[in-house]
């Protein structure tokens, strides 16, 4: 299948030179400690450990960034092929090859297979899990229990859920859609399954409680509303960010894209027993982390739900091969595929907040500073990818204020890394005799749209210290004070 080579290709660009933020660098740091210390750093995070794992025994290969980077790519690459296997066997091979040619160059799925974090193991998983109940749908009048498949079914399930905890959000979809269909030998069934699921998962269930505490106070996604819906579409069909001109091209395609596709489903979707519970598997997840935002801190990030946008690519994919409307088939292809072409040039060579040219800026001050500088960062995360790419280099950062919304790196996941801020800007800077300042050009205007004249911190150290120079590398500053 030349899909899956196209695959490859598109994901190599930039394996090196692409630059590490800030959490592939805590995903790196705390990957390089043992297994109790990856144990104790994610109790207190917001994240099951599985990824840490892998990505450590990987390092075991290669520390080289373009490695590390490949083991998202064989779980990306491994998400193409069973799309590709699952829609075949749900409506034809046809089908799959186009779903398969639509994850395939999909911006979304290519950050997630260049990015060092957990969400395309979490696809992949979540994948897994849907093939394996729809294998088991299609047997479920049988007297003879499937082994197989219920073992595929809760294997899958349980890496979903050591791979992220939001996956419960498509692990129970299937029990709505058996409790609304009333199969109810079948829920008997998937419940023990999902028992199984529950039994492994559960040394891990035991943290959760804490893990969950810790998201009331310090997650920052927003409340969820029109405009994160509409981001949504947008981050499903070309990624997100995009060009600024072409903003309103990549919402229109999106919004006209699932508009044709669900149209044409609902036409074929009654009686049609797969359509419906592949439209459940679409739709039933964001919907669900949609309400709960609305009764606990808000958890409404499109990358947890990336299932949604495979199974939408399946029936896009039945759609394009279904020659009853070959007009309509064919302007599906174009805006699924020319978008997702047209934007990835720019996502390839995206190098601003929150992933700035960090590697330029750490070699650049390895080389301007001297012993006695002091190195501040206005957070930790301009500190964690700069600190990766000049570990040797003496850097501070400033700790986040205790009990906020981005005071996300627990006291816990601090002591497994061995990396703590400093309290203060002062006790940072000490007596030094020259203080290289680095902070985004994006929190200072924060500071300046809520009304204060100048970032605290900078008008601290301009009240001490002569502003020398200003080194900026795209929307990454770095101030130079001499005393």
């Amino acid at each position: 299948m030349v899909i899956l080579p196209l695959a490859l290709i598109l994901r190599i660009p930039k394996l090196q030179g692409r630059p590490i933020w800030y959490d592939e660098a805590f995903s790196i740091f705390l990957s390089q400690q043992s297994l109790e210390k990856i144990i104790e750093g994610t109790a207190v995070d917001t994240m099951p450990p599985l990824y840490y794992f892998l990505l450590k025994g990987w390092m075991l290969l290669c520390h080289q960034v373009w490695f590390l980077r490949t083991l998202n790519i064989v779980f990306s690459l491994a998400i193409v092929a069973l799309i590709y296997q699952a829609t075949s066997k749900w409506f034809n091979q046809r089908a799959g090859l186009m779903a398969a040619l639509f994850t395939a160059v999909s911006p979304l799925q290519i950050y997630h297979a260049q990015e060092i974090r957990m969400y395309a193991l979490l696809t992949l998983a979540l994948l897994g899990y849907l093939y394996f109940f729809m294998r088991l749908w299609d047997e479920r009048q049988a007297d003879r229990l499937s082994w197989a498949n219920w073992i595929g079914l809760v294997l899958c399930g349980a890496t979903a859920m050591y791979s992220h905890n939001l996956a419960i959000f498509s692990v129970v979809v299937p029990n709505f859609l058996l409790v609304y269909r009333r199969e109810w030998r079948f829920l008997r069934r998937l419940l023990a399954a999902q028992v199984g699921i529950g039994l492994l998962w559960l040394p891990w269930l035991l943290i959760v409680p804490m893990q969950i505490a810790k998201i009331q106070t310090a997650f920052w996604t927003p409340q969820p509303g029109i405009l994160q819906i509409l981001q949504t579409v947008i981050t499903f069909h070309t990624n997100l960010p995009v060009p600024e001109w072409f903003l309103p091209i990549a919402l229109f395609t999106s919004l006209l894209t699932m508009a044709l596709v669900f149209y044409e489903v609902a036409k074929i979707a009654r009686g049609n027993r797969i359509i419906i519970n592949l439209l459940v598997f679409t739709l039933l997840p964001p919907l669900l982390l949609f309400v709960v935002s609305y009764i606990m801190r808000p958890l409404f990030v499109p990358r947890a739900v990336m299932l949604s946008s495979l199974i939408f690519y399946a029936l896009a994919g039945y759609i394009v091969s279904d020659a009853r409307n070959r007009l309509i088939a064919s302007l599906v292809c174009l805006l699924i595929i020319l978008p997702a072409v047209a934007v990835l040039p720019s996502q390839f060579s995206f190098e601003s907040f929150p992933r700035s040219p960090f590697q330029d800026a750490a070699d650049d001050l390895a080389f301007m500073s001297k012993d006695g500088d002091a190195i501040v960062h206005d957070n930790k995360l301009s500190y964690f990818p700069m600190h990766f790419y000049q570990p040797h280099l003496p850097q501070d950062f400033i700790a986040d204020e205790p009990g906020s919304h981005n005071d996300t790196l627990a006291v816990g996941t601090q002591q497994a890394m061995d990396i703590f801020p400093v309290p203060d800007l002062q006790t940072a800077v000490g007596n030094a005799t020259r203080v290289w300042f680095v902070v985004f050009e994006r929190a200072i205007e924060e500071y300046t749209t809520i009304g204060y004249p100048n970032h605290p911190q900078l008008a601290w150290l301009m009240e001490r210290f002569n502003l020398a120079d200003l080194h900026t590398y795209n929307d990454l500053l770095i101030y130079e004070f001499t005393r």
